[in-house]
């Protein structure tokens, strides 16, 4: 585990679900590449509609 990692999962609060969150993350590192690339399509999307010519 890295060092933001241990520090998140090591915060007084929420210890135990913060703890497995970071686990399931760090078995499953697709998950966050899929969250940023989908999180960036809707962010373009969004910019692309705003800017359309009305």
């Amino acid at each position: 585990m890295g060092v933001a990692g241990w520090r998140f999962a090591h915060v007084k609060r929420n210890l135990r679900a913060r703890a497995a969150i970071v686990a399931v993350l760090e078995d499953l590192p697709l998950i966050c590449t899929a969250v940023v690339a989908v999180s960036s399509m809707i962010m373009m999307g969004f910019l692309l509609y705003r800017d359309w010519p009305q």
